[in-house]
């Protein structure tokens, strides 16, 4: 499976006189078949969510300990259970656990522990990832030019 992640650097007013200006950035992924979802952020819980909920695992929260949650994923009777820290993830199906970074600053572990999860936890097929930044034209105010 192949999919394109696509960034975008815009800059966003804070609504009001006193907030000042701030970079946000965008993310897109999109699949072979050209369907194109948006992503929150870049961590493997967000690209693993995106991924099982297009092979058709099914999301739900369920209470572990006293105020801790965990995402649960359901198919076919197989059940996958994700559990957050500050930093990790755990995903757990059976015996088998696998704990990985929520976030990394290289894309390409990123993409690495990524595929780790989904291949040994989820059992799917390894993605290849290609990322692909996206500039936007520059907006031009009384002859100044803001990127």
């Amino acid at each position: 499976m192949k999919a394109t992640i696509s960034g975008a650097k815009r800059i966003s007013e804070g609504g009001c006189n006193a907030c000042t200006s701030f970079a946000l950035n965008v993310y897109h992924i999109t699949f072979e078949d050209g369907t194109k979802i948006s992503l929150e952020r870049l961590s493997v819980p967000v690209l693993v969510m995106t991924f099982a909920q297009r092979e058709h695992w099914q999301p739900s929260f369920t209470m572990v300990d006293m105020g801790e949650e965990a995402m649960v994923y359901n198919k076919d009777g197989v059940t996958i259970m994700e559990q957050e820290t500050t930093r990790n993830v755990t995903y757990q199906k059976g015996a088998t656990k696998v704990t990985v970074a929520q976030e990394y600053c290289d894309l390409e572990d990123l993409y690495q522990n990524t595929n780790k999860v989904l291949t040994e936890i989820f059992g799917m097929a390894m993605v290849a990832f290609d990322y692909v930044t996206i500039e936007r034209d520059p907006v031009i105010v009384n002859g100044k030019e803001y990127k």
